[in-house]
């Protein structure tokens, strides 16, 4: 047995809520309570919260930050010549 409670809302924010009931009713094909909404609302956002964690950096971002960290044989400071603008 459920216990209901009251929620207090602006009515811009009901106005919204009332939209996404609706948008999930037409997906749906049927009728949705508004706390049909919010439940899809928060189970929205604890997905959006567990792909964040799980999101690991793939090959290609590896391979550009090894590429970034790899020293160059030969290339050191006295190497690095600024260029006069100049004489253009």
């Amino acid at each position: 047995m459920s216990k209901n409670t009251t929620i207090k809302v602006s009515k811009n924010t009901l106005k919204k809520l009332h939209k996404l009931a609706g948008e999930i009713a037409a997906e749906k094909g049927r009728r949705v309570t508004l706390e049909e909404a919010l439940i899809h609302l928060l189970d929205e956002n604890e997905l959006k919260k567990t792909e964040m964690k799980s999101h690991k950096p793939d090959e290609e971002r590896k391979k550009l930050l090894s590429l970034l960290e790899m020293k160059i044989e030969g290339a050191g400071p006295e190497d690095f010549k600024e260029y006069d603008f100049n004489d253009l």
